[in-house]
C-alpha cells in the first residue's frame, strides 16, 4: 500500500486552544480574543453589520484608550465564532501596557444593521456606541505581535424549515420596529 501525504489549503484554529499556533512572520504570539455582548447575548444576536466611525479599548480603571477611526467606511459584516470567521486587526496592540476588560464600538449615524437567530434584520440607526466585554481580558506586555484575532460571541441561527426557507427569499422588506435598536 502507498503512502499519501495530505496538504490542506485551509486551516482553522479553535479560538483559545493554544497560543503555540497562533504565530506571526516574526514568530509572535498573535493574541486571539473572544468578546462578548451581553445584552445582544439575550436578545439572541447572531450577526451584526456595523458602520463604525472609532473603536477605543476600556481598561480595569474605566478609562477609555481610542485605538483607530474609521472615516468614511461602509459597514463592516460582523459574524459569530460559531461561522468561524472572525476579525484581524494590526492597530489593537498599538494600546500602551495594562490590562483591558472591554472594546466600544462608535457607531455612524446610518447604515448598520443587527440581525437575530430567526432571521429577523433591524436597522441599528439609533444605536451610538456598542462595549463588547473582552473574555478572560487583555493584558498587553508590550513585546506581542501587532496582530490581533478579534471572534465575536454570538448565538447561531435558528434551523429554518425547507418552507421557511423558500418563503424567506419572496420576503418583502419592510419598516418594523425592532427589538434591539428600540430598547
Amino acid at each position: 500500500m502507498k503512502k499519501m501525504n495530505f496538504y490542506p489549503k485551509t486551516w482553522q484554529v479553535v479560538p483559545q486552544l493554544s497560543d503555540r499556533y497562533l504565530l506571526d512572520s516574526e514568530g509572535k504570539c498573535i493574541k486571539d480574543l473572544v468578546l462578548r455582548n451581553s445584552y445582544a447575548e439575550d436578545m439572541k444576536v447572531s450577526e451584526m453589520n456595523l458602520n463604525i466611525t472609532k473603536f477605543s479599548a476600556i481598561d480595569t480603571k474605566g478609562q477609555e484608550h481610542f485605538i483607530a477611526d474609521f472615516p468614511g467606511q461602509a459597514a463592516i459584516p460582523i459574524k459569530g465564532m460559531h461561522t468561524g470567521l472572525f476579525l484581524k486587526s494590526k492597530s489593537v496592540l498599538s494600546l500602551e501596557t495594562g490590562s483591558y476588560i472591554a472594546f466600544r464600538f462608535y457607531l455612524g449615524k446610518s447604515g448598520s444593521k443587527i440581525i437575530y437567530s430567526d432571521r429577523f434584520e433591524e436597522r441599528a440607526d439609533g444605536i451610538k456606541f456598542l462595549d463588547f466585554e473582552i473574555v478572560n481580558g487583555l493584558t498587553i506586555a508590550g513585546d506581542e505581535s501587532p496582530e490581533t484575532i478579534l471572534r465575536f460571541d454570538f448565538v447561531p441561527f435558528k434551523s429554518m424549515g425547507l418552507f421557511k426557507t423558500i418563503a424567506q427569499l419572496f420576503k418583502v422588506p419592510g419598516i418594523l420596529a425592532g427589538k434591539l435598536a428600540h430598547s
